[in-house]
C-alpha cells in the first residue's frame, strides 16, 4: 500500500484517528476512498534494515489464527513504517471493561467468558503450536481487541523486535515501560527476561479484569485505605476467606456465581507469585473452556496437547511483542 493513501486514509496520522499508542508506535483508525475501515500501526524508529523488515513481515503474516487481530500488509516509505490491519469495531477489551459511559451496559458474564476462553486459546497456540513459538511478552486488556461479534483478536504480537533486535527486554525495562501497569510479573524485577509464565501472569490480570471489573492498579471497590494493585486486593480477600467480595456486582446473583468463582480461582492461580507454581496457557485453555463447556463458544478446536512435557519457562525468545498503551 501506498504511504500517501494510508496517510490520506488516517486524515494525515490525525489525534482524533488514534486507537491507541505504546512502546512500539501509534495505532490509527484508517478509511479507504471506498468507505473501507482498516487500521494502520505506525511504528516507531526501528532498527531493521528494509530487508530485514521485509523478511519479520513475512514471517508475521504467516502466523495466522482465528483469534489473531489479522495482518494484511504493509508499507515502508523513508524512514516510515507501517503495518495495516483488518478493522475491529468494538474496540479494546480495555475499553469495554473500564469506559462503560452512564448508563451504559457492561458486558455479560456469557460475554466474558466467551472472551476469555478465545483469548487464551490464541495465547496458547501462540506459545505451544505457533511455528515460531512467541511469547508475546507485554498482555494487557488493550491488547485484546474485539469484532464485531465480539470475538477476541489479539494484537501486538511479535513486534518488540521490530523496535530493537537486541537485548529488547532490557531496554524497555530501563525505558520505565514496564512496571506501572500492573500487569507485569514480579520476577521480571529480578530477571528482566520475558518467559511464558510471564505472560501467564498478565494474561490473569486480564481475568482478574473480566470477573471484577476492577483496573489493575486501582481498585474502586476496596476501602479507601488500600493503595496497592488488583493483584494484591484479591490476594488480601483469599488470606482472609473472602474471595467471592471481589465478584463485579453487575455479575453476581444471575445464576453464573459457579462459574464466576471456577473463573476467579482459575485467574489467581495465574498470578501465583512463584513462576513454576502457575499453569502453562495450554493448561489455563483447557481450565476456561471446561467452565464454559455448556455454552459451545469453541466449535473447533486447532490446539495441540503441547510436544515437550517439561518446564518451558526458557523456550527461546523468537517474537515478543509490546503493550499498548491507550489515548484517553
Amino acid at each position: 500500500m501506498r504511504l500517501s493513501d494510508l496517510m490520506k486514509a488516517t486524515n494525515n496520522f490525525s489525534k482524533d484517528n488514534i486507537i491507541g499508542s505504546g512502546g512500539t508506535g501509534t495505532m490509527y483508525r484508517a478509511v479507504l476512498g471506498g468507505g473501507t475501515s482498516l487500521m494502520v500501526k505506525r511504528l516507531q524508529d526501528t532498527q531493521h534494515s528494509e530487508k530485514e523488515f521485509v523478511s519479520e513481515m513475512a514471517t508475521l503474516g504467516n502466523v495466522k489464527h482465528r483469534n489473531l487481530v489479522p495482518l494484511l500488509g504493509f508499507c515502508m516509505a523513508k524512514k516510515e513504517r507501517l503495518l495495516v490491519y483488518k478493522h475491529m469495531p468494538n474496540g479494546t477489551l480495555h475499553d469495554q471493561l473500564h469506559l462503560v459511559n452512564e448508563g451504559g451496559e457492561s458486558l455479560e458474564w456469557p460475554m466474558r467468558l466467551k472472551i476469555g476462553i478465545g483469548a487464551a486459546k490464541a495465547f496458547a497456540w501462540l506459545h505451544h503450536n505457533c511455528n515460531p513459538r512467541i511469547i508475546h511478552r507485554n498482555i494487557s486488556s488493550k491488547c485484546i481487541l474485539l469484532d464485531v461479534d465480539f470475538e477476541p483478536k489479539i494484537s501486538d504480537f511479535g513486534l518488540a523486535r521490530l523496535m530493537n533486535p537486541v537485548d529488547t527486554h532490557l531496554s524497555t525495562f530501563v525505558n520505565g515501560e514496564f512496571g506501572d501497569l500492573g500487569y507485569v510479573a514480579p520476577e521480571y524485577m529480578r530477571t528482566l527476561v520475558a518467559t511464558p509464565k510471564g505472560d501467564v501472569y498478565s494474561f490473569g490480570v486480564v481475568l482478574l479484569e473480566l470477573v471484577t471489573g476492577e483496573r489493575p492498579t486501582h481498585v474502586a471497590k476496596a476501602p479507601e485505605s488500600f493503595k496497592g494493585s488488583l493483584v494484591e486486593w484479591i490476594t488480601q480477600l483469599s488470606s482472609s476467606s473472602k474471595l467471592e467480595d471481589a465478584i463485579d456486582n453487575s455479575l453476581a446473583g444471575k445464576g453464573y456465581d459457579g462459574e464466576l468463582f471456577q473463573f476467579l480461582k482459575v485467574a489467581c492461580r495465574c498470578v501465583l507469585p512463584a513462576h513454576k507454581e502457575r499453569p502453562t496457557m495450554f493448561e489455563v485453555y483447557q481450565l476456561l473452556r471446561a467452565i464454559g463447556e455448556q455454552y459451545n463458544f469453541t466449535t473447533f478446536d486447532e490446539i495441540l496437547m503441547p510436544s515437550n512435557s517439561g518446564d518451558a519457562d526458557y523456550m527461546e525468545e523468537l517474537i515478543v511483542a509490546r503493550e499498548v498503551k491507550e489515548n484517553h
